[in-house]
């Protein structure tokens, strides 16, 4: 433990006292001033620990020391529980030789410290109370040459707080004449003036009552508040001039009260004698008048705080120059309003205004002055910066002035680009955007949005010295001066190609473990396929051969067949999810396509779930495609009956919806506007967040084997998102899930005319010609044989050159052209624009097992455009190409 420096080492004890003086002369802020006492007290003293304590409304924090254990830094105690509160309150300095034998100590907070006597000094600041402890460990050890000691540097502590209190004062007084010559908004600059005064005070609230003179030469009384909301005096009327508000309203002076519910003024007035119930407590009271050149009283300033002597004859000097300040303004104001009401009084308007003129010397002076210490304050103020920008290397930091020529550029520039400051001030910044950039009008923009929105950020690709790109984040802020005129730009770029490319690397793998994922998922089922169709292929020709019972051989034909049709609705789901199947949107109510579907739905079901719906009211139309939301609802019920083991309730609910930015911003894959939404809700077991993070992925599903092939949520995300829409999902484990779909409003009319059933008709030939364009061998000897089997005349070709050669021969007739989409060479949209051109009436319908974008626009069909989707039945073939020949 450190030991008590005796009184002989005075000079070891006056020499850091003279450094904590030079650099409390030196301070700019109370921080500064409790770090200089914080490191220089406790050697001054002599003592074994130090604490700088400040009063903040009824408490004392402890915000600072310097002890060989640790004290009570951070915390706060009451005022009237605490040694430093009662030397705040009196004034004088607390010398205590035993702390267990003082009835000021609270002994409960030393009883585990190594404190045993103490000296607590008070520090007068003029404003905020404060005070500085020396702690000894043992008993009877401060001396009087160590409280002397402590008693100067209070007093210096409290000259510095009071130097950095007037630097903040002139600050702002300076902030207020500048708002006063720059505002012609008297509300503005009244409240400007309001603000700064409680904050040059240190009042808990004040405010400004003053008068003005109305369009019809009346006069009236507003006010301005600050430190508490204009609600606190709503009720409370306009202050009356009562003994205490007398001397301010008819400017007799200023009147400052340590306790203005002692003064003998206070409380003789009817009804309330004193404040009226509701008001804030008011301890210190402090009202300055507010009084013109002409000597006429045009308000007052009033502040208040609930603690007893807050404010000082400082304080009321400061305020004769905040109120000359606000008479200033209300002169003004009255000038301009006076100027329009009497344009014919011109003699008296300019016998004001030469009044005024004749100060304009000395305020142009005092103006000059405050320009200077702000011109000087900045200079330092851009040393210093400069320092600091000149210091960092990772980042690229240049200044632009107005037109985007650089102005000065920092190391990291230097190192980032490979310019240094000569070869590149003075040059525009455009000379590192890529040629591409640069002729796209990149720098000229970047400008643009900077100036008009205040920062411009971005990532792009920029071009060093020595030509090389690298990938950067660029911010750029505009700079304005005081006026709000635009004089440049700061402009912050990094480098980041090495981070672009590890993440590059790490979405690849991410792809990549995808592609995996989703291939094998896909192999799994189609291999369980694959074995039923070859297996029941296989088991039919071994029936066939050993001319077994018929029935076997349909029963095996049958199975291949359901096999062969599973893998066309997992192809299906596969290009849902991918969002490349075809739609056929129409103009629908979802609430109609809900009711239609409730049938189908409670049988789905089952007994023991409650099917509900609720319908909003005047719902939009949307543009989707009927079959697609039906299966999509089938989807999503199967998924919540499967959650619901025990029963329970389904909702779904349809209704009106606006996503605006903010939704959408979040979600960051749908645009903001009007949807029309469908929920559907279960009571079921909800999913666990790392589930729910998965459910769109393909092939991926929580149910047992053989329940579910974990395609049927991504297929609903597929046919959503290609049908512009946006899907949420809202669940907790034992709560339930929600899937919400959102799909856009449709503005226009619905599609009110009814489906009649389609009568049976015969789908035999009569006699056309159908041309086969397929480029699989197998696909189109399928096709010609089946049309054969329906009794058309077929014609075949494996490209699109040999379809043409065809098509070109005018001898042969040809009803249809029946084409494969995608084939090598020619593609079936290339074959059918050129067959065209040759036989415009000729009709086509395409086929394709896959459709790129050049047949979907925004994911539905071209207009005019017939496709059959493989695979296809022979039944689906002769339906298509009869609807097609038989259209006039």
């Amino acid at each position: 433990m450190d030991m008590v420096l005796p009184a002989q080492d005075a000079p070891h004890r006056w020499t850091p006292l003279f450094a904590a003086a030079e650099r409390l002369a030196n301070a700019r802020s109370l921080e500064d001033v409790v770090e200089v006492v914080r490191t220089a007290a406790r050697v001054i003293a002599g003592a074994q620990g130090i604490t700088v304590v400040l009063a903040e409304g009824d408490d004392c924090i402890y915000v600072a020391e310097d002890a060989v254990e640790p004290l009570w830094k951070g915390q706060r105690f009451p005022r009237s529980a605490c040694v430093s509160g009662w030397v705040m309150a009196h004034g004088e300095a607390a010398v205590i030789p035993d702390i267990f034998a003082d009835a000021r100590v609270p002994h409960q907070l030393y009883a585990d410290t190594f404190v045993r006597s103490m000296v607590m000094t008070p520090v007068e600041t003029g404003s905020q109370p404060m005070a500085i402890g020396a702690y000894w460990s043992r008993a009877n050890a401060p001396d009087d040459f160590s409280v002397d000691l402590l008693g100067q540097l209070a007093r210096l502590v409290g000259a510095a707080v009071r130097n950095v209190s007037l630097q903040t004062s002139f600050e702002i007084i300076n902030r207020i004449g500048a708002a006063v010559a720059a505002e012609s908004n008297l509300d503005i600059v009244v409240q400007t003036i309001t603000d700064a005064a409680v904050e040059l005070t240190g009042a808990e609230f004040g405010a400004f009552f003053y008068n003005l003179i109305g369009q019809q030469g009346e006069s009236y009384m507003l006010y301005s508040l600050s430190g508490v909301p204009r609600e606190a005096f709503a009720d409370f009327p306009m202050p009356r001039n009562t003994a205490v508000f007398a001397p301010t309203f008819l400017g007799e002076g200023i009147v400052r009260s340590d306790d203005i519910r002692q003064d003998a003024r206070y409380g003789h007035n009817a009804p309330h004698k004193g404040m009226p119930p509701g008001h804030l407590p008011v301890t210190s009271y402090l009202a300055v008048p507010v009084i013109s050149q002409s000597g006429e009283v045009q308000g007052g300033l009033f502040f208040g705080h609930h603690l007893p002597g807050r404010f000082t004859a400082e304080h009321e000097k400061i305020m004769t120059g905040v109120a000359g300040h606000a008479s200033i303004a209300i002169d003004n104001a009255r000038l301009h309003h006076k100027a329009q009401r009497e344009i014919a009084a011109r003699t008296v308007a300019e016998g004001e205004l030469r009044q005024l003129n004749a100060t304009l010397e000395q305020r142009i002076e005092q103006r000059t002055e405050q320009i200077r210490a702000a011109f000087s304050e900045l200079e330092q103020s851009e040393r210093r910066f400069g320092l600091l920008v000149q210091g960092v290397t990772d980042y690229a930091m240049c200044m632009l002035d107005a037109n985007g020529t650089i102005t000065n550029w920092n190391a990291g520039a230097e190192r980032i680009k490979g310019y240094t400051a000569h070869e590149i001030v003075g040059r525009h910044f455009s000379c590192f955007y890529t040629d591409p950039d640069q002729q796209a009008g990149m720098p000229a923009h970047t400008l643009q949005v900077a100036a008009s929105a205040g920062r411009f950020e971005a990532e792009g690709w920029r071009v060093r010295k020595d030509g090389s790109e690298f990938w950067a984040s660029i911010i750029v802020d505009a700079i304005h001066d005081d006026q709000g005129r635009l004089i440049g730009f700061a402009k912050v770029t990094r480098d980041l190609t090495e981070k672009r490319a590890v993440e590059e690397q790490l979405r690849q793998a991410q792809k990549m473990e995808a592609v995996g994922q989703l291939t094998g998922g896909i192999a799994h089922d189609f291999n369980n396929l694959l074995t039923v169709i070859n297996g029941n292929i296989e088991l039919a020709q071994r029936n066939l051969e050993t001319g077994s019972d018929p029935a076997k051989i349909s029963r095996a034909i049958a199975n291949a067949r359901q096999g062969a049709e599973r893998a066309a609705s997992l192809t299906q789901r596969l290009l849902a999810f991918s969002r490349r199947q075809p739609l056929s949107p129409k103009p629908l109510y979802l609430d109609r396509v809900v009711d239609g579907l409730s049938d189908l739905l409670k049988r789905a079901l089952g007994e023991l779930i409650e099917l509900k719906t609720v319908s909003g009211p005047h719902l939009w139309l949307v543009e989707a495609d009927p079959n697609q939301i039906e299966s999509t609802l089938l989807n999503l019920a199967v998924n919540a009956r499967d959650a619901m083991a025990d029963g329970g309730t389904l909702t779904i609910e349809t209704g009106n919806a606006h996503l605006d930015s903010g939704y959408t911003a979040a979600c960051g894959d749908v645009t903001p506007g009007n949807y029309v939404m469908i929920a559907v809700s279960d009571t079921g077991t909800g999913m666990a967040p790392p589930v729910l993070t998965r459910i769109f992925e393909p092939f991926f599903t929580t149910k047992e084997i053989g329940r579910g092939t974990g395609l049927g949520l991504s297929q609903v995300y597929g046919f959503v998102k290609q049908s512009g829409g946006h899907v949420e999902v809202l669940s907790k484990q034992g709560q339930g899930t929600t899937v919400k779909i959102y799909l856009p409003r449709f503005i226009g009319e619905a599609d009110e005319a009814r489906e009649e059933k389609a009568a049976a008709h015969d789908l035999s030939a009569n006699g056309e010609t159908i041309l086969v364009v397929e480029d699989d061998d197998g696909v189109r000897a399928y096709s010609v044989e089946t049309l054969r089997e329906l009794g058309y005349r077929a014609l075949e070709a494996a490209d699109g050159n040999a379809a043409l050669r065809l098509i070109e021969a005018e001898d042969q007739p040809i009803d249809l052209l029946f084409t494969d989409v995608v084939m090598p060479g020619m593609s079936g949209k290339e074959l059918s624009e050129k067959a065209r051109a040759l036989r415009p009436d000729l009709k086509i319908l395409y086929t394709s097992g896959y459709t790129r974008d050049g047949f979907l626009r925004d994911g539905k069909l071209d207009p005019g455009i017939s496709l059959l989707a493989k695979p296809f039945t022979l039944q689906e073939l002769a339906s298509r190409l009869r609807d097609l020949i038989d259209q006039s």
